[in-house]
């Protein structure tokens, strides 16, 4: 069941079926792709004492999908809208049994893997950017869009300040540092700058964190000229610590909140059945894609399905605050998952989102069963503390 339970992690949370399509081909990239069905399946069926269904989830994906496919128009040979919501059915039933017995010390392991693909992408095959040209310059590893990887790379950073082992906390620390910074995603930069100010305000001993990144700074302006790197995300990037101007028009090029700017009138037209299965998760009528999955719910399912995620999102950022102080990295990972849901339209596609959610939602109800336990407790005597 162990090596089942760090196959699938390995499968989902390394992006394998998608990073084997785009390198492999398709003959592999189903195999893979069906595989993380298939071995969810098994783990399921083979399992002792379940738990209860995350009914969250569950209604989530029934609404979104059941609703979605009432305006759902795009040609379907190939019953695409039918696999991927028994794909996603199979994630938050199935999945959320691998979830309940994985614990933060080995996600943030197969992150690390994640995180190393990212960094021999950038320094070893630079060229290797399969969605993008061989001369692009940011670099994605697994992930196959920097974007993604730079979200992947913030959770591990989250992740670290809960491992107690001081060499893998600062190897992880400044993996997931350095290869987020090899993303150029300006999000990555922003996000890293909070959570680093939240761990430094949760514990003075975090104090050495902006040394690590002041150490991948130095590094990665020390080699740039010996590295493919984007020439316009650089440039912004070097401007930042430079004596030069900021090149403000580089970094606010193409923001979220402008490509957010061409559904609105789309979304509220349709708020209550939306628009269909699609239309704001797939380049239509010649748009993007909404790169926000709160939006493109709404766009594509209406109202109903969006505040129930938004009632998920809501909780888990809520409740994970609560336990800022002895458990931060919970709140971390949420802050992560919710900033990384309004920049990107994947969440029924790429299982990484959900896994990773339902990972905080089990991780809440054991500490609030901990906490409830202690106030039972005679003379309030703490009780033993959760496992990493």
């Amino acid at each position: 069941m162990n090596f089942l339970k760090y196959s699938i992690l390995f499968l989902i949370l390394c992006n394998i079926p998608s990073y084997s399509l785009a390198y492999f081909g398709g003959t592999l990239g189903s195999l893979t792709s069906y595989a993380s069905s298939l071995l969810l399946i098994v783990f399921f069926f083979f399992v002792k004492d379940r738990n209860k269904p995350l009914l969250p989830f569950i209604i989530l994906g029934l609404l979104y999908f059941l609703i979605g496919a009432i305006n759902y128009t795009h040609l379907d040979e190939g019953n695409y809208f039918v696999k991927e919501f028994i794909r996603f059915m199979i994630v938050v039933v199935c999945g959320a049994e691998v979830i309940k017995r994985t614990t933060t010390k080995d996600i943030y392991l197969i992150l690390l893997l994640g995180g190393l693909s990212v960094l021999i992408n950038a320094i070893i095959f630079p060229s290797a950017n399969a969605n993008f040209s061989a001369t692009y310059g940011r670099y994605s590893g697994f992930y196959l869009n920097p974007n993604f990887a730079g979200q992947i790379c913030l959770v591990g950073y989250a992740i670290s300040f809960s491992i107690s082992r001081q060499a893998w906390k600062l190897i992880g620390q400044f993996v997931f540092t350095l290869a987020g910074i090899l993303t150029f995603s300006r999000t990555f930069i922003v996000v890293w700058l909070v959570i680093s100010l939240f761990a430094i305000i949760q514990s003075k001993k975090n104090i050495r964190v902006p040394a690590i990144g002041a150490i991948v700074i130095i590094l990665v302006l020390a080699f740039a000229e010996s590295m493919t790197l984007n020439k316009d995300r650089f440039s912004a990037f070097q401007s930042i610590f430079g004596s030069e101007q900021v090149k403000t028009k580089i970094i606010s090029k193409d923001t979220r909140d402008q490509t957010w700017s061409l559904y609105y009138d789309m979304a509220l037209d349709k708020p209550f059945i939306g628009n269909g299965y699609l239309k704001l998760s797939k380049k239509y009528q010649g748009k993007p894609g909404a790169h926000n999955s709160f939006l493109m719910i709404f766009g594509e399912a209406g109202v109903i399905p969006l505040l129930v995620m938004l009632g998920i999102y809501g909780y888990l950022l809520l409740k994970s605050f609560t336990f800022f102080k002895t458990q931060p990295e919970v709140f971390y990972i949420t802050l992560v998952i919710v900033l990384a849901l309004m920049t990107s339209h994947q969440y029924f596609t790429v299982f990484y989102f959900v896994f990773v959610s339902m990972f905080v939602y089990f991780r809440l109800e054991e500490l609030s069963s901990v906490q409830n336990t202690s106030l039972n407790l005679p003379n309030n005597k703490p009780p033993t503390t959760l496992p990493n």
